[in-house]
């Protein structure tokens, strides 16, 4: 609610739309109760977030030699002759 409010606040203040599309006119005319009410029930879509993997094969190599050393160690290394 807190965004929708400031995302009004800035159009109003920067001339876009004069907040038309924020709900002003029910602002100005009926005051916050009566825009908090009107803007509630508006879904607003969230930007798309791309989440890319970071380095997934090096790390994934790393594991595996430090679980790969771990194996070693507990089964007594290279016992040799």
């Amino acid at each position: 609610m807190a965004r929708r409010y400031e995302d009004l606040r800035a159009a109003v203040l920067g001339g876009v739309d004069r907040g038309s599309r924020h709900g002003w006119a029910v602002l100005a005319r009926s005051g916050m109760a009566a825009w908090i009410k009107a803007v509630a029930p508006i879904t607003v879509p969230l930007p798309a977030v791309r989440h890319e993997p970071s380095a997934p094969v090096a790390v994934a190599g790393e594991l595996v030699e430090v679980l790969a050393r771990m194996a070693w160690t507990a089964a007594g290394g290279c016992r040799s002759g």
